[in-house]
């Protein structure tokens, strides 16, 4: 069934196809430029990137652009939920990395809800 024939499709995990589809092409295309994305070898840094993908009717997404200067700005209910935490993390893995919080869990979680917070590896991780 695809999406064109105006029928809803039932037992799509939308995070399957980032896990498998999606996630894959990201990293190819990270591997692919990785001698310039930090040639000075600075620590504690960080940089954001903007992926455009589409999915077509066959639920296969498509690389559309890489944006290095990704807009910011919170024009919808989801982007008001994603874009400051996604900051919020990026500044926890460098500057927290500097400047480690008292909490012995590493990271507080809250107000993230969700099961899929992967700060417990990423203290683990040696700089």
């Amino acid at each position: 069934m695809s999406l064109s024939d105006g029928k809803r499709l039932s037992g799509i995990d939308f995070k399957d196809i980032v896990t498998e589809d999606i996630t894959p092409i990201i990293t190819l295309t990270l591997r692919a430029v990785d001698s310039k994305l930090n040639p000075s070898a600075r620590r504690y840094s960080f940089e954001i990137f903007g992926y455009d993908f589409m999915i077509d009717e066959t639920l296969r997404p498509w690389l559309i652009e890489v944006n290095t200067n990704p807009c910011l700005e919170e024009t919808s209910q989801m982007l008001k939920q994603v874009l400051p935490r996604m900051l919020d993390d990026a500044f926890k893995i460098t500057v927290d990395s500097l400047f480690p919080p008292a909490n012995p869990t590493c990271f507080p979680f809250p107000p993230y809800p969700d099961k899929e917070i992967l700060w417990d590896p990423i203290c683990h991780l040696s700089v």
